[in-house]
C-alpha cells in the first residue's frame, strides 16, 4: 500500500500495543483502509509500539508492517508504560501532525480526520478528543467506570482552570514540532495529563472536539 504523495502534509499515527494479539491485525487493517480514504489530503506513516508484549503482538506487528510500506514498529525488550511507548514514537516520528490511537479503537477511526481538520485550520499544538463535552457521548462503558472517570476528569480540570472536560483522554492530534520538543517525563498513563499542563506551561492553544468513546 502505497500513500505518497510530498505535496501532501505527512501524518504521524501512533499505536501503542501492550498483548493486543487478538484486535491488533484486525484493527491496524481498519485504520490502514481509512487512511486510503484521505490518502488525496494526507500522507500517512503509521508507528507501532510493541510495549515489550508477552504474547504474539510483536510477531504480528512486524507481518503486519511487512505487508505495509507506511507501518513501522518498534519493539520495546520488556513493559516500560503507556507514556514511554508514546514517548519513544514521538522521537521516531516524522509527521507535521502527530495522532495518538487507542489499539482498541474504541474512538472509531473518523477521530482521525476531524482532529486533523481543526489542528490543520487552527492555531491549536494539542487537539483533545473529549466524549465528557456537550456534543460527546460514552457507549458500553461499565457504570462505575464511567463514573469514575468522569469525576476524576473533572478534578484534574479544575487545575487546568476548568475549561478542559479530559486531561486524559488517549485520542488526540499535536503539531509534530511541538510535540517532538516537549520534554515529558511520564512512563505510565500520566503522560496524557502531563502532556496537557505542559502545553498550558508553554502557553500553546489547546482545543478540544466532542468524541464518541464505545467500548
Amino acid at each position: 500500500m502505497t500513500l505518497a504523495n510530498s505535496d501532501k502534509p505527512l501524518v504521524t499515527v501512533v499505536l501503542p500495543a501492550f498483548n493486543q494479539e487478538s484486535i491488533l491485525e484486525e484493527n491496524v487493517s481498519t485504520l490502514l483502509d481509512y487512511f486510503c480514504s484521505l490518502q488525496d489530503r494526507y500522507r500517512w506513516e503509521v508507528i507501532i509500539v510493541n510495549d515489550g508484549s508477552s504474547d504474539a503482538t510483536g510477531e504480528i506487528a512486524d507481518r503486519v508492517a511487512t505487508g505495509s510500506d507506511i507501518v513501522t514498529v518498534l519493539h520495546h525488550p520488556v513493559n516500560f508504560g503507556l507514556g514511554q511507548a508514546f514517548k519513544t514514537a514521538f522521537a521516531a516520528s516524522s509527521g507535521k501532525y502527530v495522532v495518538t490511537m487507542d489499539m482498541d479503537l474504541s474512538y472509531s477511526a473518523d477521530h482521525v480526520e476531524r482532529l486533523l481538520e481543526v489542528v490543520e485550520s487552527t492555531p491549536a499544538k494539542l487537539v483533545l478528543a473529549s466524549p465528557y463535552m456537550k456534543g460527546g457521548s460514552i457507549g458500553n462503558v461499565p457504570t462505575l467506570r464511567r463514573v469514575l472517570s468522569i469525576y476524576a476528569n473533572r478534578f484534574l480540570s479544575f487545575f487546568a482552570q476548568g475549561h478542559l472536560s479530559t486531561l486524559t483522554c488517549m485520542v488526540r492530534a499535536y503539531d509534530g514540532e511541538f510535540v517532538r520538543k516537549l520534554d515529558l517525563r511520564s512512563t505510565g498513563m500520566d503522560i496524557m495529563p502531563e502532556t496537557v499542563y505542559k502545553a498550558m506551561i508553554l502557553r500553546a492553544k489547546i482545543v478540544q472536539i466532542p468524541a464518541h468513546l464505545d467500548w
